[in-house]
């Protein structure tokens, strides 16, 4: 609502207040003096009913702002003059306060001086009727108390004004996030059925909000299959547990992928204890989820190869011993010449290097087996119901695919293995010591000529070469 808005709908307050106080004063008069024509001329009829034109015409609100401050006194001038009762002039007094209504310094202040001119022309004309136990120098406290009364009111005015400006500038940002953010707000009341959702549903759901007025079914509908014990769960306990909520939930959105959202909701109560209405957010969590997936995914993999690392390693090497699995097979792959293809081609190369080889590494297992990147050109394979002779197998399939040329900007390029490679088959165990046994097997296979495997039997402590 703008300042001229603003203007009018208090000129339209004032109007009301103004036929009021002209009716009350009329009934009053009506009531002492018996007769309807208690107020020749009629000024504050005269007065209200231009007023009221003025006001409906909405032309010139801040014309009939000042106007209305001065009819005010103008009608009760007229009324005094009449009849001089002293609670006319008390009533007076009280025209500055209906004026702090528009918050606005020009009217408090032309309020303050037409009250002081006012009270001044009263005194000294009226002063037999309505003062004459009164000296003619106490004019000074009256116009004392109408600086300090002024004044109070630009004081008041400053603060208030500054306090509806800072309110109504918060207003402004909070419904500017909310119509910017995915964001929205719900309200179902009990009494009517009905729910009442935000312009942020649209950005949420991708639907018109035209397409969420009715019940909640409405908005419930939209929310994936899976996850539809949650809203029901949620429901309950703000029903029946009377407790607040917030819980998360897929909603499928216009364009059929799903967004995450996570739904707040509190019950209110009238007085009687009776649950009234229920009413929350809904907040779009996608990029959240989507960050704490990338985050748990880099917490266990690693970032250049996507393989698994050595936490994902411990974790599935854990869950075979707790599965009671007895034939395992840890190898140690170290890539023979990585560092003279870094020093000849630089990191880029290395590190397609890298990803190339880790491809090539998947491929040569199985769903139940493992490949995880250590660091550097290290890696660690976990076989699953693997022995020595199984193991072998695998070893001379990646040494054979690791022999095939890598492709670099047209540069052939070879990284041949040498693999250390202990097979566990049951007993006390320890993978770290495994690993090492393994770790110690791989430079046996450097000292032998490279490009080639070494089997240790964790079980029998025997080494073959192959």
């Amino acid at each position: 609502m703008n300042r001229v808005q603003e203007i009018h709908r208090r000129n339209v307050l004032m109007l009301k207040l103004l036929w009021s106080f002209y009716l009350i004063s009329l009934l009053v008069n009506l009531i002492v003096d018996k007769s309807i024509y208690v107020l020749y001329p009629p000024v504050g009829l005269l007065l209200g009913i231009g007023l009221l034109v003025l006001v409906a015409s909405r032309r010139v609100p801040e014309f009939a702002m000042f106007l209305m401050v001065a009819s005010l006194y103008v009608f009760l001038l007229s009324l005094t003059l009449k009849y001089p009762y002293l609670v006319n002039f008390i009533f007076l007094g009280l025209i500055p306060l209906f004026t702090l209504l528009y918050l606005d310094f020009r009217a408090v202040l032309l309020s303050g001086i037409l009250y002081l001119a006012t009270a001044i022309y009263m005194f000294y004309t009226l002063h037999d009727e309505m003062f004459a136990a009164v000296e003619r120098s106490d004019i000074v406290y009256i116009i004392t108390f109408g600086l300090f009364s002024t004044a109070f009111s630009l004081f008041f005015t400053k603060f208030t004004k500054s306090l509806w400006l800072k309110a109504e500038k918060t207003g402004d940002q909070l419904s500017s996030i909310l119509q910017n953010v995915e964001i929205a707000t719900w309200s179902y009341n009990l009494s009517d059925g009905i729910m009442r959702l935000s312009e942020g549903i649209v950005h949420i759901s991708g639907r018109p909000l035209e397409a969420f007025k009715g019940d909640y079914r409405i908005l419930t509908d939209i929310v994936l299959p899976a996850d539809k014990p949650l809203i029901m769960q949620a429901q309950k306990e703000m029903v029946l547990d009377k407790r607040s909520i917030v819980t998360e939930c897929r909603i499928v959105h216009q364009d059929g992928e799903y967004r995450w959202t996570q739904i707040r909701g509190n019950p209110y109560f009238n007085e009687l204890g009776h649950l009234e209405r229920l009413e929350g957010v809904i907040i779009d969590i996608t990029e959240r989820k989507r960050l704490e997936e990338q985050v748990e995914y880099l917490a266990y993999h690693d970032e250049l190869t996507g393989l698994p690392n050595r936490v994902l390693f411990n974790m599935r090497f854990d869950q075979y011993i707790h599965e009671g699995t007895s034939l395992l097979t840890i190898m140690f792959i170290d890539l023979d010449n990585f560092k003279e293809v870094n020093d000849a081609f630089g990191h880029s190369a290395g590190d397609l290097l890298l990803k190339e080889i880790a491809g090539r590494l998947s491929a040569h297992i199985r769903d139940t087996d493992m490949v995880c990147r250590l660091g550097g050109d290290e890696f660690l394979l976990l076989l699953s119901h693997s022995d020595a002779r199984h193991a072998s197998k695998v070893a001379e399939r990646i040494i054979a695919s690791l022999s095939s040329p890598f492709h670099y900007q047209g540069y052939p390029l070879v990284a041949t293995p040498s693999i250390g490679v202990c097979v566990y088959e049951g007993g006390p165990c320890d993978l770290d010591q495994l690993i090492r046994e393994a770790d110690e097997a791989m430079y046996e296979a450097k000292r032998e000529g490279r490009n080639r495997y070494f089997i240790n039997s964790a079980s029998s402590g025997v080494t073959s070469y192959v």
